[in-house]
C-alpha cells in the first residue's frame, strides 16, 4: 500500500485553511497546519512533510518567500503557491521556484492536480531511487514519464 502523503497547508485565511485541510483529510492525506510563513518555516522542521499548499498573501512573509524558505529545508519539495491575487509575474516567479501555481478562483483545477499528486510523487520517488542507485537510464525513464504526466 502506498505511503500516506503528508501535506502543509499555509493560509492565514482560518476558514479557507480549516476548509482546505477537511478537504484534504476526505482525500486521504495527513496535513499540517500553519496559518502564516514562518509558523510553515517551523512546523516543516518538525515534520516530514511531503507537499506544501502556500497561500500568496499573508502577513509577515509571502508565499514565494515561504516557498524558498520551505525547499531549503527539504529539497525536492513539490509546493504550489494558491492565491486569490495572482498575475503573470506571480506566475513566472512562482513557476521559477519550481511550484505549481493556482488561482483560488479556478479549484476545479487544483483539486485534479491535488487527485495526481500521489501518483506524480511516485514518479519523483522512483526517480530518485533509480538515480541513488546509479541506474542514469531508469532515472531518466521515470523522470521523461512524470514529464508526460503532468
Amino acid at each position: 500500500m502506498a505511503k500516506q502523503l503528508t501535506i502543509l497547508l499555509v493560509d492565514d485565511e482560518q476558514s479557507f485553511l480549516d476548509n482546505l485541510n477537511e478537504r484534504m483529510k476526505l482525500k486521504g492525506f495527513n496535513t499540517v497546519l500553519a496559518s502564516s510563513g514562518e509558523h510553515a518555516l517551523e512546523l516543516a522542521k518538525e515534520h516530514a512533510i511531503d507537499a506544501a499548499i502556500v497561500d500568496l498573501k499573508m502577513p509577515g512573509m509571502d508565499g514565494l518567500v515561504c516557498i524558498a524558505k520551505l525547499k531549503e529545508i527539504h529539497r525536492g519539495l513539490k509546493t504550489v503557491l494558491l492565491t486569490g491575487y495572482g498575475d503573470a509575474k506571480v506566475k513566472e516567479a512562482t513557476e521559477g521556484l519550481e511550484s505549481v501555481y493556482f488561482e483560488k478562483g479556478e479549484m476545479g483545477r487544483f483539486w485534479d492536480f491535488i487527485k495526481s499528486l500521489p501518483a506524480k510523487m511516485e514518479s519523483t520517488m522512483a526517480s530518485a531511487g533509480y538515480a541513488e542507485e546509479g541506474d542514469a537510464e531508469g532515472a531518466m525513464k521515470a523522470f521523461d514519464q512524470d514529464q508526460q504526466q503532468q
